[in-house]
Formats: structure tokens, C-alpha cells, sequence
């Protein structure tokens, strides 16, 4: 089966958060600890940067998702958070505006397709 519209912007999105955090030189190449990983927190917030969440838990998680293995989210908020977490880095507009996107496709509001 052929993933829908929504799906391809979605995949679009995610290979963009890794190129992006790759180029920003925010890809680690060793994961945390699996107890770092295991907070119950939103966003492991007490155990994890921002950027660590994306790399070791949302970019995973979204790739089996859209690979068909589970069933996509009905609501996401990470960009209001991100833009606390990434204002002290030198450009993160992509990033940020990677993020936002990604909001809108979990939200599945029409708009987010036409960026």
C-alpha cells in the first residue's frame, strides 16, 4: 500500500529533523543510557536535551510508525517547547520550522501539507 500524502510529508519531515541536527552537529553517535531513556517525563525532560528526544525516541519511533508499525498520534506540541530549548543556538530557524511542520501533520491540519 502506498503511503498516503500526509505520510510522504511526514517521512519528509523526519529525514529533515536528522539531516538537520546532523548539520547542526547535534546527532550523537553513541545513544544514553536506557535508564535516560526511560523517563516518564514529556519529552524526558528531566533526563535529556531536547535534541537527544529526537534522535534516540521521536525519529525511531515515527520511522516504525510510518513504516506500519503502530498508529500515528493525534496531537503534538513539540515546537512551542523547542523554541525555549534551541534559542541559544547559532540558526535554528530550520530546525524550529522542521518541527512546526511536524506539528501540524500529527494534527493533520490541511496547511501542513502546502509547506
Amino acid at each position: 500500500m502506498q503511503p498516503s500524502r500526509r505520510e510522504r510529508a511526514l517521512i519528509a519531515v523526519v529525514d529533515g529533523l536528522e539531516a538537520e541536527l546532523r548539520r547542526m552537529q547535534l546527532w550523537e553517535p553513541e545513544p544514553p543510557s536506557a535508564q535516560l531513556l526511560e523517563s516518564t517525563q514529556p519529552f524526558c525532560v528531566d533526563t535529556l536535551a531536547l535534541s537527544q528526544w529526537l534522535q534516540w525516541l521521536l525519529i525511531p519511533r515515527m520511522r516504525r510508525i510510518l513504516a506500519g508499525d503502530g498508529e500515528l498520534p493525534t496531537s503534538s506540541a513539540i515546537h512551542p517547547y523547542a523554541e525555549n530549548c534551541f534559542e541559544h543556538l547559532d540558526d535554528p530557524r530550520v530546525l524550529l520550522l522542521l518541527l512546526q511542520r511536524f506539528d501540524g501533520l500529527i494534527r493533520d491540519e490541511a496547511a501542513a501539507l502546502t509547506h
